[in-house]
């Protein structure tokens, strides 16, 4: 079974109130209430933006392994996972030989796991993926009606902050996730909209010069 849950999970209270929880501690409770046999067959593995080094070793400590929060190309999909497999289900010895001639060895895959930048350069999103996403939620804000569809929004606005952090980091990266929080704080269309087509030309700069 593989599990893969976002660190920060956001979750609704009520009508308005929107609470965050730690995935990698829920991962860990379910791991802890399974039987050992039961464990076995699972591989959780926590995404979240936040990768130093004392944030993974929680996530590890919590889970099974790390993945960056970002987009997964689907044909980066399988050598993403596979490191992580291998290190948590490394190959019996007998297949030792035939696994050595694999692509992925377990070295090859721990070496891999342990090395982010290779990571974040399979599953970096490109500025036109950037820009993609801004069209998609640039159709829902013309819409008018932001509020009404806000779940809609907020997760496409959520998957948008993914692809920003893949870019390269530098401050006006970092302004735009800072502005994508800051909607959580307006309650209006007019507000939403105003804000959006601020942040909106921002990004759209932002990818056209990356």
């Amino acid at each position: 079974i593989l599990l893969i849950a976002d660190e920060n999970l956001e979750m609704t209270d009520g009508a308005s109130n929107h609470i965050t929880v730690s995935g990698s501690a829920l991962v860990e409770s379910i791991r802890s209430r399974l039987l050992p046999e039961q464990e076995r067959d699972l591989i959780a593995l926590i995404r979240s933006a936040n990768d130093s080094a004392s944030d993974v070793a929680v996530y590890k400590a919590r889970a099974h392994g790390f993945l960056p929060k970002a987009p997964i190309k689907k044909a980066n999909v399988l050598e993403t996972l596979a490191p992580l497999w291998l290190a948590r289900y490394p190959p019996r010895s007998e297949f030792a030989d035939d696994m050595s001639q694999s692509r992925f060895t377990r070295s090859d895959s721990l070496s891999s796991l342990e090395s982010s930048a290779s990571l974040n350069e399979a599953i970096a999103a490109t500025p036109v993926e950037v820009i993609q996403m801004v069209d998609l939620i640039d159709a829902i804000f013309r819409a008018g009606d932001v509020v009404s569809n806000w779940d809609a929004v907020w997760e496409k606005m959520h998957a948008l902050k993914g692809d920003l952090l893949t870019l390269q980091v530098g401050s006006k990266v970092i302004a735009a996730v800072g502005m994508i929080n800051s909607f959580r704080e307006l309650h209006t269309n007019e507000e939403l909209i105003d804000r959006w087509n601020i942040l909106r030309d921002r990004i759209t700069s932002l990818a056209s010069s990356t």
